[in-house]
């Protein structure tokens, strides 16, 4: 599993705005996908 940076995740939750569901960043806006949260934690997303 990927190495977890307690600031890295602490800057992200600062950043994170719950109305749109998303990060808003200096170079723009970010939302995480189910398919992008598949592929970081490389769980199957298809199935019940």
């Amino acid at each position: 599993p990927p190495t977890l940076v307690h600031s890295v995740l602490t800057a992200l939750i600062d950043r994170w705005r719950t109305e749109a569901h998303s990060f808003h960043l200096p170079c723009g806006e970010m939302t995480v996908t189910l398919e992008d949260w598949g592929m970081i934690t490389g769980l199957p997303l298809e199935g019940h």
